[in-house]
């Protein structure tokens, strides 16, 4: 069994204050595999906060602007820490796939007239990738697999449009393929309470910022642990394809 955590970057909206892209992302694992990573954010949280009284939320845009537990920071005590996250991400070596849908929300209103929703495009490209990816899986090892989707819980309001879009997957597939491996139901956890969905925060971060102000300072560092065959990625898709960006 993998799980996907899938966090957001960007919003849903499209009207004036909007950003201009929707990140839905996830990170893959084995069902066996998460309690490594999550030992390395927990050490990582006692090199930073020594005197916390509990779990701090590695929150990618909140360490960047200095919101909330980072607001006492330097600016260079918050660059390294989300140096030192993404080297994490970058740098394990097992159990961890990244997948990233970016969707322009503009060029996606215009092109179909505004009957498409973003996180609908955006969840169907996400579980594509996914289930493609646990196909390929599958056939290499020869062992059945079975992909579970887990979301933050933060958007409870996202709740019911998930699972609808999930239940449709499992009846009649998405655009391009037929949901063979993922369960049909989705899981929603509490970010506070899980490293990889904070992981999910991050990757879902470092592509925003890509898409969103040509910065490619983050994705850079973890652009090898997308899913990919060779050279080619397939774990990082745009939305309309005549939106994607040359990766750094």
């Amino acid at each position: 069994m993998y799980l996907l955590y899938v966090d957001e970057s960007g919003d849903g909206g499209v009207g004036p204050g909007s950003s201009r892209h929707l990140v839905l992302a996830g990170v893959a694992m084995h069902e066996g595999q998460w309690r490594l990573l999550t030992q390395y954010l927990d050490e990582l949280q006692q090199t930073h906060f020594l005197q916390a009284g509990g779990n701090v939320e590695f929150h990618a845009s909140g360490i960047r602007s200095g919101r909330g537990v980072y607001r006492g920071l330097t600016p260079d005590e918050r660059s390294e820490i989300l140096g030192d996250v993404y080297e994490i991400i970058s740098t394990h070596r097992q159990g961890l796939t990244l997948f990233a849908a970016v969707v322009d929300k503009q060029a996606l209103f215009y092109k179909y007239n505004g009957k498409v929703d973003p996180y609908d495009r955006a969840f169907e490209g996400l579980c594509t990738m996914f289930n493609f990816f646990l196909q390929r899986v599958q056939k290499r090892t020869g062992n059945v697999l079975r992909g579970i989707v887990v979301f933050d819980e933060a958007r409870p309001s996202l709740a019911k449009q998930i699972r609808s879009l999930l239940a449709q997957f499992q009846a009649g597939g998405t655009r391009w393929a037929t949901m063979t491996n993922l369960i049909e139901t989705a899981f929603f956890f509490d970010s506070r309470n899980s490293r990889i969905m904070q992981i999910a925060d991050f990757c879902a971060y470092a592509v925003f910022r890509w898409y969103e102000a040509g910065d490619d300072s983050f994705l850079k560092k973890i652009l090898n642990k997308f899913d990919k065959e060779g050279k080619k990625i397939h774990g990082l898709k745009c939305y309309p394809v005549e939106s994607t960006r040359r990766l750094p």
